[in-house]
């Protein structure tokens, strides 16, 4: 601000002193023009376009200059109407590029508060008309980003594992699970081996189909909703295809 801001100021009364048309056009883009530099020296080409809150506090910082540049060099007639609008202006600067941020962690402490009321999504899988309660693992960030989780299915020994459910699938069937305290509709990704190679299944709602002529496997299904609330858990699949806990 000090470095850039009070030079081009100064620029700014020298250039726009004699004009007698368009002074103040001139006036707020050499205020502006520096600050866009700045602003993409600092974060980017992209940033002044794209609302980044911290891109926007150089150009936020110009319109303050460029508003008293107005009031002390330009003498303005403060008793205008439209000219009491240039106050404005550094208020809409920062509500363009901080608006959303603050938009964006309102919701964030919204949800988080929902989460810290109501518990992590409870899973459990209806099959054959029984309802068996599944384990899971949960995560949940306020953009969605940094939760770690593989997607490998693995296959079933012999005998059982240690937190995973088992079905036996006789024919191909449909996966009906439940969520308890979660929020809106989710999405549910399977993933399987089918004997050849590596699959994904994505689904919209509580319900996903299976294959019976896959491997005996624990299934790994991952299930995500918009407001960035995850779990992740197997579900073991018996089919008579037997694979003794071999590597597929």
């Amino acid at each position: 601000m000090i470095v850039v801001g009070i030079p081009v100021t100064f620029f700014a009364g020298v250039i726009t002193r004699k004009m007698k048309q368009y002074a103040h056009i001139v006036n707020f883009i050499i205020h502006i023009l520096p600050s866009l530099l700045v602003s993409i020296y600092m974060f980017g080409l992209a940033s002044p376009l794209s609302s980044v809150p911290y891109a926007g506090v150089p150009i936020f910082a110009s319109t303050i200059f460029y508003v008293v540049d107005e009031v002390i060099y330009q003498k303005i007639d403060l008793r205008g109407r439209l000219v009491k609008g240039i106050f404005l202006l550094p208020a809409a600067i920062f509500l363009l590029y901080v608006g959303p941020s603050l938009y964006s962690g309102f919701l964030a402490r919204h949800t988080s508060t929902q989460i810290n009321e109501n518990g992590s999504p409870k899973v459990s899988l209806t099959f054959d008309g029984e309802e068996i309660p599944i384990k899971s693992s949960y995560c949940w960030t306020s953009d969605g980003e940094g939760c770690v989780y593989g997607t490998d299915p693995f296959p079933l020994p012999d005998g059982k594992v240690n937190n995973v459910k088992e079905i036996t699938m006789a024919s191909p069937a449909t996966l009906d699970f439940s969520f308890k305290n979660s929020e809106g509709e989710p999405t549910i990704y399977a993933y399987y081996h089918d004997g050849k190679d590596f699959k994904e299944i994505e689904e919209a709602g509580n319900k996903i189909n299976i294959s019976n002529d896959i491997p005996e496997q624990a299934i790994k299904f991952v299930v995500k909703w918009d407001n960035n609330e995850m779990v992740w858990f197997f579900v073991g699949v018996r089919t008579g295809n037997l694979t003794n806990g071999r590597t597929f």
